[in-house]
C-alpha cells in the first residue's frame, strides 16, 4: 500500500529556491498578480490609503506584493528563505522606495522577526505552513500600530491534498484564527475558484511531485489560467460560486483595535 510523507520543514524547502530565476517566473504567475490585483483593491475599496505607508510582508518570496506599492512607501520583508532576502537585497526595483529592509528569521520562531510598528502587515500563503499560526498572528499583532491593517491570503484545501501543508482552512476559519489573535474583521472573501475543481484532478501529478508529469502538468496550469485576463478569472469566480463551487483561497481583511483602556494587552498565543 502506498503511503504518504510529509514535508513540513519550510527552511529546508525554500533555502535556495529564490534564484534570479524563480524571481523572474513569479512575476508571471496567475495567482501571484491576482493577489497583487485584489490586495490593492480591497483596500481601496476599504478607505486604507497606502501612500507613504509602512508596509511589512512576512513570507514575501520573490517580492511581487510588496513592489507593488508606491514608491514613497517604507518597505520591511520577512522570509525563511536566506535567498529570498539576498535576492532582494540585490534586486534593483526596490531601490526606487524611501526604504527596503530585508530579513530571514527562523521558521521556529517568529518572535525574531525585526522590532518594527508598521502601518499595514501582509502575509500570502505562509499561515499553512508555519508550525503555529496563532503565535505568527500574535507577533504581527505586535507590529501593527493601533488602527493598521491586516491582510492574510491562505489557500482553502482538503486535508492532505498538498503534503507540505501543516493545517488546511475555510474561510471560517481563518477569519476566526484572526479574530482570536485580536483584531476586528473587515472583509473576508473566497476566492481562485477557477484553480480548483478540475485543475485540481489534473494537478494530482503535481502535488504528489510525480516525476517529470508533475512539473509539465503544473506549468500547463499556470500557462493557460495566465492566458486569462483578471477581469474574466473574478467573473468565472463569481459563476462559480453561483453554481455551488468551493473558492480556493481566502482573503482576510482585519484591523489591530486601538487601546480602550490603560490596562489592555495584547493577546497571547495557545
Amino acid at each position: 500500500m502506498a503511503s504518504s510523507t510529509l514535508h513540513f520543514s519550510q527552511s529546508r524547502r525554500y533555502d535556495g529556491f529564490y534564484s534570479n530565476l524563480a524571481r523572474r517566473l513569479s512575476g508571471w504567475r496567475f495567482d501571484v498578480m491576482y493577489r497583487t490585483r485584489r490586495l490593492h483593491e480591497v483596500l481601496k475599496q476599504l478607505g486604507v490609503d497606502v501612500n507613504g505607508q509602512s508596509v511589512l510582508d512576512l513570507g514575501f518570496g520573490a517580492g511581487q506584493l510588496l513592489l507593488s506599492f508606491p514608491s514613497n512607501c517604507t518597505l520591511v520583508g520577512v522570509d525563511v528563505s536566506p535567498s529570498a532576502v539576498e535576492a532582494a537585497q540585490r534586486d534593483q526595483r526596490f531601490t526606487r522606495f524611501s526604504s527596503a529592509r530585508f530579513f530571514s528569521v527562523p521558521e521556529q520562531h517568529p518572535e525574531q522577526m525585526p522590532d518594527v510598528t508598521v502601518n499595514l502587515a501582509i502575509t500570502s500563503h505562509l499561515l499553512e505552513h508555519v508550525p503555529n499560526d496563532a503565535q505568527v498572528l500574535s507577533e504581527l499583532f505586535k507590529r501593527i500600530e493601533p488602527g493598521g491593517t491586516l491582510v492574510v491570503f491562505v489557500p482553502i484545501e482538503e486535508p492532505d491534498y498538498i503534503l507540505f501543508h501543516r493545517r488546511n482552512y475555510s474561510l471560517q476559519s481563518i477569519v476566526e484564527r484572526v479574530e482570536q489573535a485580536g483584531f476586528e474583521l473587515k472583509r473576508a472573501e473566497g476566492s481562485m475558484y477557477v484553480n480548483g475543481h478540475i485543475w485540481k484532478l489534473l494537478t494530482i501529478p503535481s502535488r504528489r511531485r510525480w516525476p517529470v508529469l508533475g512539473t509539465a502538468v503544473d506549468a500547463l496550469r499556470m500557462a493557460s489560467l495566465g492566458l486569462l485576463p483578471y477581469t474574466t478569472l473574478k467573473r468565472l469566480d463569481h459563476a462559480l460560486f453561483l453554481l455551488g463551487f468551493g473558492a480556493r483561497q481566502a482573503l482576510v481583511v482585519a484591523t489591530r483595535p486601538h487601546a480602550t483602556n490603560a490596562f489592555e494587552t495584547t493577546p497571547t498565543y495557545a
